[in-house]
């Protein structure tokens, strides 16, 4: 059976550079298939926080890679686009007058109308054959993954999630499942670790019996992605003793639904302090959340010469530090793939929200997997710092959790049912 000729990949980006993040391996891959790859970038935030990602801006830009961008945002586009999200949402809903739902039908054929016009007429050939469309998870709650569906209709969907977070809350609960694909099916949800369906799973969008759960871990975490970046980690904190500074890394996050802006002050204004009183000559590399704007390490930056904004990749950043403190983050893991120590510092009683019950105490998921020092205030955070100075930043010996060993053997062998899928549909080269 031949394969399909003219392949392509189809992006769809509108949250941030996480997205495109995490799908970046899988890309990466299918361009050696020959794929030519489209992204595109449906709000001018997705666009700013790319760009602003220097991995994915230079792998974009990179010569020999076949990646076209398009923007498709614009403040009337993206204003078109939330109003027909949230008729969809209130019209599945609600029990409505007919005339209601006659009204709902014109203004979302309006918005379909707009979303299609903003779309490059080449985009769509062979009526979608040979092409894969990726777009984040959350997109099945939205009209216009309908309304690509029946553009694409020969095309295979993947979703994706929008970072390598883990959402499950219970580590020990088993999700039943056979190891089978149905690779008949087109449309195909990505996830890391099979115990992370049911957090998510909160609408019918999710447990579409067309919709193949596909379990394959977090591609950037596998082993051929990270080796590189894992024998520059360890060189470079080899190095320690011939250093007159030391470097540290700290990965911050936005305030919102998890954390106050207050909180988050306070955690900035201690890091800084501590790390200043607590170590003479430094480097601190602060990575923002990529939706962290008007953060309060912009403000204070003045006051602490050696702390510098980086907007370089996690596992880029971190493959050229001593330590690292998180407030709560999934780069955690990021970190602890490279053999970097990670202090979370952070106070899961204060700020219980997705955090695990012990007792009547809260924990965080990283710690229960075993890959952080925790530190839930300024005195904490000072004596684990310490101690890492008096064994050189060397990391402890820790047993982690069977659901790291799980997730990242899923991630090194993510290829395997991605090029099942793959050589069903006639897309693999022999």
């Amino acid at each position: 059976m031949k394969t399909v000729k003219n392949k392509q990949v189809v992006i769809f980006l509108s949250g941030s550079a996480g997205e495109l993040d995490w799908m970046l391996p899988i890309l990466d891959y299918l361009s050696k298939l020959q794929f030519k790859i489209k992204i595109f970038y449906l709000t001018r935030h997705v666009q700013k926080s790319v760009y602003r990602n220097i991995l994915l801006k230079n792998y974009i830009n990179q010569p020999g890679n076949e990646v076209e961008t398009i923007f498709c945002g614009g403040y009337f586009v993206e204003l078109i686009e939330t109003c027909g999200y949230l008729m969809h949402r209130i019209n599945i809903k609600l029990k409505k007058p007919r005339l209601l739902s006659i009204f709902f039908y014109i203004v979302e054929r309006f918005c379909k109308s707009i979303f299609i016009i903003q779309l490059p007429g080449n985009i769509l050939q062979n009526e979608g054959e040979g092409t894969l469309i990726f777009s984040e998870s959350p997109s099945l709650r939205r009209p216009r993954d309908k309304w690509i569906k029946k553009m694409f209709n020969k095309s295979i969907f993947f979703y994706c999630p929008h970072s390598p977070h883990i959402y499950t809350l219970d580590l020990e609960r088993k999700y039943p499942q056979s190891g089978y694909i149905d690779v008949n099916k087109k449309h195909f949800l990505l996830m890391g670790h099979p115990s992370d369906y049911f957090p998510v799973d909160e609408e019918s969008e999710y447990a579409a019996p067309d919709l193949e759960k596909v379990f394959i871990g977090h591609p950037k975490y596998s082993r051929r992605w990270l080796n590189t970046r894992q024998e520059k980690a360890r060189s470079f904190r080899s190095s320690f003793a011939e250093r007159k500074k030391s470097n540290i890394l700290v990965i911050s996050r936005g305030h919102g639904g998890y954390i106050d802006e207050d909180s988050l002050r306070d955690l900035v204004e201690i890091t800084a302090q501590v790390i200043q009183d607590q170590i003479p000559n430094y480097n601190l590399f602060v990575k923002k959340h990529p939706r962290e704007t008007n953060s309060h390490w912009d403000k204070i930056i003045e006051d602490y010469p050696s702390i510098r904004i980086v907007e370089d990749h996690i596992l880029d950043i971190a493959s050229q530090v001593d330590f690292a403190i998180t407030f709560w983050s999934s780069g955690a893991i990021d970190c602890a793939t490279l053999g970097v120590p990670v202090i979370e510092f952070y106070d899961p009683n204060k700020h219980p929200k997705q955090q695990i019950s012990v007792g009547d105490n809260f924990t965080t998921i990283y710690r229960k997997l075993g890959l952080v020092y925790p530190a839930n205030n300024e005195l904490e955070l000072a004596s684990i710092i310490a101690r890492l100075l008096r064994e050189n930043f060397e990391m402890q010996s820790v047993e982690t959790h069977s659901f790291y060993s799980d997730l990242m053997n899923r991630s090194n062998n993510w290829k395997t049912p991605l090029g099942k899928i793959l050589a069903a549909n006639r897309l693999m080269d022999h």
